[in-house]
């Protein structure tokens, strides 16, 4: 053990402190530290090794160091959650950090905040949870504050409540921030066990988004040439990127000489405005090889791009493939309206702009493709996703297959 030769109740350099003690042989570490309250106090780790207790005491100096105070153990649910909050931002992409926000603000805060989080039972997670489920969303977000007198809204005095309960999806959301606040605070020893665990909320089933076929795909792509979104489209559809992936890229995460395309960042709209953050996951940040005919509709566009550089008498270059007329990142809903309006002029009302990602795979898994080439390419956490989305889309050839049954057969 490589605390076995260290003197109990000695401080050792630039460890902090650090002792076993004598009673049981637990190595004990402690630090002055800012505490939630707003105090200096003296905090303790413990561990069963000299090398595990030194990593919770570096670990709890750095938490100081980036201005993350250490919970007090009487404090409520509401102050946990702040200090919870403090951890998710450091730690956190900042669209997951103001999604969990939003939850403890509107949610968690009003209903359980004034309660003991060290006294937090299984039943008022479960009351928590009915509350959620009865609220009137228009109510809780205070939509109805945000709109103009003269227009009609629920929740005011005499007006009727719209009643706009939350969907399956949403509670089980709210339910799985709970889970992740009270399971960090369970790691850091401040609760005996995680109650979020013991209710447990239905799980929703989730619709799989079909892919568009051949013919599909080159109706929408021929009804979007000569526009700013053509080269995007022919992107998504050849390459399976996600809107925001789409709206982040680079022309530095481009290498037409070795034909290559690298997904290293996204556009998305958090807390009110536009930022470009990091991709979705470590799966979603890699290189893909880059087709003929996309090389060559981007080679094109690129062209078009610099003589509207040269044109625009402001432009604020941020190397973005498809940037806004000004060069600055393009906000994702103007590009979800241009899809909404392009679709509907070719008929496809139902179609959505992830439904070109979904395309590629089951083209690929069409061709005979490896799945988990596929996978590779979609950039899917895992293979059942993939195999999903094909076994969605495949319906055409499961009904030619179906329909080669004669009844000689039989």
């Amino acid at each position: 053990m490589a605390g076995k030769d260290r003197k109990r109740g000695k401080k050792v350099n630039g460890e902090g402190s650090i002792y076993q003690r004598s009673s049981d042989g637990l190595w004990i570490g402690s630090a002055y530290v800012y505490t939630s309250s707003g105090r200096i106090e003296r905090k303790y780790v413990s561990a069963k090794s000299f090398d595990d207790v030194k990593d919770k005491l570096l670990r709890l100096q750095s938490n100081n160091e980036q201005g993350i105070p250490v919970p007090d153990r009487s404090m409520t649910v509401a102050e946990y959650m702040e200090h919870w909050l403090s951890i998710v931002k450091v730690e956190r992409r900042l669209t997951t950090y103001h999604g969990y926000e939003s939850v403890v603000r509107l949610h968690i805060v009003p209903i359980l905040g004034k309660k003991r989080l060290d006294r937090l039972m299984g039943a008022d997670v479960r009351q928590f949870i009915n509350t959620v489920r009865g609220k009137c969303l228009c109510c809780t977000n205070g939509r109805h504050a945000r709109r103009k007198p003269k227009q009609p809204a629920c929740c005011r005095p005499g007006l009727r409540c719209c009643e706009r309960r939350p969907t399956p999806r949403q509670v089980q959301y709210v339910h799985a921030v709970l889970r992740n606040a009270l399971g960090n605070a369970e790691r850091e020893e401040l609760v005996m066990r995680n109650v979020a665990k013991l209710v447990k909320v239905p799980t929703p089933k989730y619709k799989v988004g079909k892919g568009l076929t051949v013919t599909q795909a080159k109706s929408l792509l021929d009804a979007a040439k000569g526009t700013r979104w053509y080269a995007l489209y022919v992107t998504a559809a050849t390459l399976g990127l996600r809107h925001g992936e789409l709206l982040g890229l680079r022309w530095q995460d481009i290498d037409f000489e070795r034909a290559t395309l690298t997904v290293a960042q996204t556009v998305a709209r958090a807390a009110g405005q536009l930022y470009i953050g990091p991709a979705k996951s470590d799966a979603s940040e890699s290189t893909i090889p880059l087709p003929k005919v996309t090389r060559r509709v981007l080679e094109e566009h690129r062209r078009r791009q610099d003589d509207e550089r040269a044109s625009a008498s402001r432009w604020e270059d941020q190397d973005l493939v498809f940037p806004s007329t000004i060069g600055t990142p393009r906000e994702p809903r103007n590009l979800n309206r241009h899809f909404a309006e392009l679709r509907d002029r070719v008929g496809m009302p139902d179609v959505r702009l992830h439904d070109l990602r979904h395309t590629v795979v089951s083209l690929l898994l069409d061709l005979g493709t490896p799945p988990h080439v596929v996978q590779a390419i979609a950039r899917h956490a895992h293979i059942d996703v993939t195999m999903a989305i094909y076994a969605h889309t495949n319906l055409d050839a499961m009904r030619q297959a179906l329909d080669a049954i004669e009844w000689e057969d039989l």
